[in-house]
C-alpha cells in the first residue's frame, strides 16, 4: 500500500528537471531501518540528465525513535569540532540570515520564483543548470545551485551547463539507491578528483553526495555506513558539506537525525529534500503545515544547519506537499507558510 501510494506520488512529479532529472520521493526512519521493510518508491520518469542519470528512492517509519549512533569509520571519517558552529562560523561564502531556506523542484516559472522570493535564497533541480522554463537569467534574487547527479558526467560539458558565479556544487543522488544514481563509495570516491577539479577551477564548494535509508535495491540500505565507506575510500578529498534527505513526520525524528549526522561526520549540513511523506496516505493539509513549521524551526535554529529545500514545488499526490499552486506564481497554503515562517 505504501508502494502503490507512493509510486503515485511520483507519477505527479514526471519531468522536473531540464535535463531530465525527476525528482525523489524517498523516505527516512531516525533509527536504522530494518532493510525488509524499506520500499524503493522512485522510478525513472523523465529519462536521464545531460550530466549522467535520473531520480531517487525510499525507507519506512516515522515513529520518531533513535537508535544508537554507530561508530564512527576508523579511517576516513572527520572528527567532529568541539564547537559544532564551528562548521559553519569558519565559512566567509555563509549566506546572510534566512538563506538557508530553499526548494527542490523543476520547471520554476518567472511567476513561480517570483512568488517564492519572498523567503528562500535559493532552489536546484537535480540538474547543472536551470530550467530552460524561466526567462533566460531570470532569478528574482534566489540563488541556483547547480548538482552533478550521477557518475557519468563530463567536465567539458559541466563547464557550458553551470552558470558562472556559482558558488557550491551538489552531487550524486542518493548513491546508496539502485534506482538513482547507484554508485558505490569506492566508486563515488574514484570519481571525486574529477568533481574536486572542476570546482577548484571555478571556486566553488563541494556538497557531498545526498544520501538516504534505502529499501531494495541498493547497493548499502544505511546512509551512514555509505558515507562512512566513501571518507574512508576518498583519503585527501575536498568535501565541504554532508547532504542528507529526510521524510519522516515528526521532529524528534529529524532533530535526532541531523545529531547524528553532525556528530559521526563533523561537518556542516545541507538537507536538500525533506517534507512528510514517510507515513499513511491520511495525513491532513493541517498536519502536513504542522510538521512543516516544526521542521524548519528546528532546521534554522540548528548552526550546523547550513541550508535545507523542501520536497517539493507541485505534486499531485497525497500526502499534500506542494507550495505552488497549479497556476504560475500562485503558492498553496503550505507554500505560504514555507515563505514566511521565521527565520
Amino acid at each position: 500500500m505504501r508502494n502503490a501510494r507512493r509510486r503515485a506520488a511520483l507519477a505527479g512529479l514526471l519531468g522536473l528537471a531540464s535535463c531530465g532529472t525527476k525528482d525523489p520521493v524517498s523516505a527516512t526512519a531516525a533509527h536504522a531501518p530494518d532493510a525488509s521493510s524499506t520500499i524503493d518508491v522512485r522510478e525513472d520518469a523523465a529519462g536521464m540528465p545531460a550530466a549522467g542519470d535520473a531520480a531517487t528512492g525510499p525507507t519506512t517509519g516515522d515513529d520518531g525513535g533513535v537508535g544508537s549512533s554507530p561508530p564512527p569509520s576508523a579511517t576516513g571519517t572527520p572528527a567532529a569540532p568541539a564547537d559544532a558552529s564551528a562548521a559553519v562560523a569558519g565559512d566567509s561564502s555563509a549566506p546572510s540570515p534566512g538563506w538557508k531556506r530553499g526548494l527542490a523542484y523543476g520547471h520554476d516559472s518567472d511567476a513561480d520564483m517570483t512568488a517564492l522570493s519572498k523567503g528562500i535564497g535559493w532552489w536546484y533541480n537535480w540538474a547543472a543548470s536551470p530550467d530552460g522554463t524561466l526567462s533566460k537569467g531570470f532569478t528574482s534574487g534566489v540563488e541556483f545551485v547547480p548538482m552533478i547527479w550521477g557518475g557519468t558526467f563530463d567536465t567539458t560539458t559541466l563547464a557550458k551547463q553551470v552558470p558562472a558565479g556559482a558558488k557550491y556544487l551538489l552531487t550524486f543522488n542518493e548513491p546508496n539507491f539502485g534506482s538513482q544514481s547507484n554508485l558505490t563509495p569506492s566508486q563515488a570516491a574514484a570519481l571525486w578528483p574529477k568533481i574536486q577539479a572542476f570546482a577548484s577551477a571555478r571556486g566553488m564548494k563541494i556538497v557531498s553526495p545526498a544520501v538516504n535509508y534505502c529499501g531494495s535495491p541498493c547497493n548499502d540500505t544505511d546512509p551512514f555506513d555509505w558515507l562512512s565507506k566513501f571518507f574512508a575510500a576518498c583519503t585527501g578529498c575536498e568535501v565541504d558539506y554532508v547532504a542528507m534527505h529526510w521524510y519522516a513526520c515528526t521532529k524528534s525524528a529529524l532533530t535526532s537525525t541531523l545529531a547524528k549526522y553532525e556528530q559521526q561526520f563533523g561537518k556542516a549540513l545541507w538537507v536538500t529534500e525533506f517534507s512528510c511523506l514517510d507515513t499513511s496516505s491520511d495525513v491532513t493539509d493541517a498536519f502536513e503545515l504542522s510538521y512543516m513549521k516544526d521542521a524548519v524551526a528546528a532546521l534554522e535554529a540548528d548552526p550546523m544547519v547550513f541550508r535545507y529545500a523542501w520536497f517539493t514545488g507541485r505534486s499531485t499526490s497525497s500526502p499534500p506537499i506542494s507550495v505552488l499552486g497549479a497556476d504560475g506564481g500562485v503558492l498553496t497554503p503550505l507554500g505560504e507558510q514555507y515563505v514566511t515562517l521565521p527565520r
